[in-house]
């Protein structure tokens, strides 16, 4: 099921008795817990709608309030987060085991069980998770590849009637990694920036929005497989200056010529390869592009050489910009 399902089934007040929510799209978790408190209306929430963390709340006022008929109103929404014991971790009581299974065998007439599990791994051999996953409605909600995010901006823009220049857009996606969630983050500033020419220039992206470390890593890996050797201690030494971490840049660097390894020893697409490494498939899009430019064999030396490096931060009292730059000299 899709947010736009969930949308008519609130619409029409077809709605079940329970949902599982999962997922590791951060914006379109938060936009479903909108659209959950919204079947409540603002005047009654403080009496229908309640929201538990099970890390922090436990289950038993979520159960209580399962067990209450919805008070003065048609719905009553109970959501409940970080439900633990749904994986390999938290166990409820016998108790509280069971009386969860009766409410999601007899629920109370009106009441609705949320269960946000977003992106656990759900232990599917429990009884439990058995049946929650069994009856109650999913909705998954995984992130956005790089196509639907292009498509998913290209329509807020229309919707406000702005536009959005080509090399702006690859620079957003480049400078997000292609995350949905940080992309709305960064559109309001840009949207701001541009209200007079209703169009987000590359100059207006270049300003406003900041790589990710992983977007730096990969700059800096291009600059050193290229073998622009002054680039590349220039932006290794502002990139310290800007308060990064020596170690964690190098570990960094290090990560994105393991990553430019394993993918070259990927088949199939880029999300099957994304799922298998456990990085964003727009991360293995970049690092084919990179290995159609580059001699495996040069950045396996880059890589071993730059381990070296590591070891040699930690074990020696040298400083990590000379061990860089020694390092440039003789890549």
């Amino acid at each position: 099921m899709t947010l736009q399902n969930l949308k008519g089934q609130i619409e029409h007040e077809a709605l079940p008795d329970s949902y599982l929510v999962t997922g590791d799209e951060p914006a379109l978790l938060e936009k479903a817990k909108r659209l959950f408190s919204s079947i409540i209306p603002v005047e009654d929430q403080e009496m229908n709608f309640s929201s538990y963390d099970f890390a922090t709340a436990g289950l038993d006022d979520a159960l209580a309030d399962l067990t209450a008929p919805p008070f003065f109103g048609n719905h009553r929404v109970v959501m409940v987060t970080n439900p633990t014991f749904l994986a390999g971790g938290a166990k409820l009581s016998e108790g509280q085991e069971q009386a969860l299974s009766t409410i999601l065998d007899q629920p109370v007439p009106g009441n609705l069980l949320v269960i946000f599990a977003a992106d656990l791994k759900l232990d599917k051999r429990k009884k439990l998770t058995k049946k929650i996953l069994k009856q109650a409605e999913p909705l998954d909600l995984q992130r956005l590849n790089e196509r639907q995010v292009r498509q998913a901006v290209q329509q807020l823009l229309t919707q406000r009637a702005f536009q959005i220049e080509p090399d702006a857009e690859q620079e957003l996606l480049l400078r997000t990694q292609a995350s949905y969630s940080r992309v709305l983050q960064e559109l309001p500033k840009l949207l701001a920036y541009a209200a007079g020419s209703r169009k987000i220039t590359r100059q207006a992206v270049d300003d406003l929005v900041i790589k990710e470390s992983t977007a730096q890593a990969f700059d800096l890996a291009d600059l050193v497989l290229k073998g622009k050797r002054q680039a590349a201690i220039e932006t290794y030494h502002d990139l310290v200056k800007n308060g990064e971490a020596s170690l964690r840049l190098n570990a960094l660097l290090l990560g994105q010529f393991r990553l430019l390894l394993q993918v070259a020893s990927l088949s199939g697409s880029d999300a099957d390869a994304g799922k298998t490494l456990g990085v964003h498939p727009f991360r293995v899009k970049l690092a084919r592009q990179s290995l159609r430019s580059y001699p495996l064999g040069k950045i396996r030396e880059g890589f071993l050489k730059i381990l070296d490096m590591e070891i040699q931060m930690k074990s020696k009292q040298v400083d990590p910009l000379f061990l860089f730059e020694q390092f440039m000299v003789n890549f």
